[in-house]
């Protein structure tokens, strides 16, 4: 990898020249030029909006309307536009300069770098676009928004009170309510509905799902993964000071709560937005710079990777919430896809102003130093073998 950096800092000039070029090229003769990075993105949400919310009517949450929807998928369209369009083109690219490669004395690890690179400019263009969405809606139009519900208070069997910013999804029956180390279930014949709770009497089973809180009088909680039938399926029991505990005793309340309404704005958490558009291209080069060499063995690649980025796609969390695939119980194709990592961590800064989940930064940056290091590799290994391979 430190042959790769070291050449591609030698050659910067014309890795600079290759994005000027090829931005050029791209919008050469169009009457609006550049403005097409924002047009396509645009079309595509509003395609995408009108099939998933209008006509599927996916089902976000109870409280985000149709503007923050939008804008949920807006920035997921945007960072998956941006990988889509690096991959398929630097798979093909050492093909497609062959001329250069077999001819001249050319450095062609510049042809992965300025892709990337290009493929990032552009979609900076649709992010500023983004930013402007969530100021207009913000700040400017506001979409008209339910009345925020007063925080729930829970007085606990030892007698201490919380109050939470959450909202109610159900509760148990008291008597019919046992616990094991990672699991609750409602044994009545109501179960997990019309238990009265704070003057609510409208909780449903259904309203539940992954990440949200379970609750327990006795004031151990732990955090929701999977409903199966009656039974809840929890973490690991905590008490209100976060340390670990036994579960609860059978025979006490189980309260579950979600998140609360979370309102659309930007904050000073924008200026996270390089390392993650850093993080990004480097994740881009260590794929592209591995396929780009890979194709060259095995021509029908390029090919493959146009099926496999449709599949990836409706398989990354852009046009459905990732609750709905943790609930249906396909957490793990979210927990193992790195483009959902870097998606969430997008939405958390450009649509909520808030910072990145730091477990999922860490994570995606490993996952993208781990993907440069083995494509660089294996790239500068075969360099000497491409014009014979072309």
């Amino acid at each position: 990898m430190l042959a790769f950096l070291a050449s591609i800092r030698k050659h910067r000039r014309l890795v600079s020249d290759l994005v000027r070029r090829d931005l050029h090229a791209r919008y050469v003769g169009s009457t609006m030029g550049f403005f097409w990075s924002v047009i396509f993105p645009v079309i595509n949400l509003f395609v995408y909006l009108f099939v998933f919310r209008f006509v599927l009517k996916m089902r976000w949450s109870d409280q985000q309307g149709d503007s923050e929807v939008a804008l949920l998928m807006l920035s997921g369209i945007l960072v998956w536009q941006a990988f889509a369009e690096s991959t398929t083109r630097m798979t093909n690219a050492l093909v497609d300069n062959a001329n250069l490669i077999q001819k001249v004395l050319f450095p062609s690890e510049t042809l992965p770098v300025y892709l990337t690179l290009s493929s990032l400019v552009n979609m900076l263009i649709g992010i500023v676009v983004a930013i402007g969405c969530v100021t207009w809606f913000a700040y400017v139009r506001p979409s008209p928004r339910p009345a925020a519900e007063p925080p729930l208070s829970i007085r606990f069997e030892s007698g201490e009170t919380a109050s939470f910013k959450m909202t109610f999804r159900c509760a148990s029956e008291a008597a019919a309510t046992k616990y094991t180390a990672h699991t609750v279930t409602d044994t009545s014949p109501a179960a997990w509905s019309q238990q009265p709770f704070e003057g609510k009497k409208d909780g449903k089973l259904l309203n539940a799902g992954w990440s949200d809180t379970v609750y327990a009088a006795s004031g151990a909680w732990a955090t929701l993964r999977e409903k199966d039938g009656l039974t809840l399926r929890v973490d690991r029991w905590r008490d209100l000071a976060g340390k670990d505990v036994d579960p609860p005793p059978d025979g006490v309340q189980a309260i579950v709560l979600g998140d609360a309404e979370r309102p659309i704005g930007l904050s000073i958490s924008l200026v996270v937005l390089p390392l993650l558009v850093l993080l990004q291209g480097i994740f881009m080069l260590g794929v592209g710079t591995l396929l780009s060499t890979f194709n060259l063995f095995v021509r029908d690649t390029y090919h493959v990777i146009g099926v496999l980025l449709t599949v990836w796609m409706f398989g990354t969390p852009i046009f459905y919430p990732e609750r709905l695939v943790h609930n249906a119980g396909y957490g793990w194709v979210p927990g193992l896809n790195p483009v959902s990592w870097l998606i969430s961590c997008y939405r958390e800064v450009l649509v909520y102003g808030a910072w990145p989940d730091p477990v999922l930064l860490v994570r995606f940056g490993a996952a993208g130093l781990a993907l440069l290091l083995l494509g660089s590799t294996f790239f500068m290994r075969h360099k000497p073998r491409f014009p014979d391979l072309l």
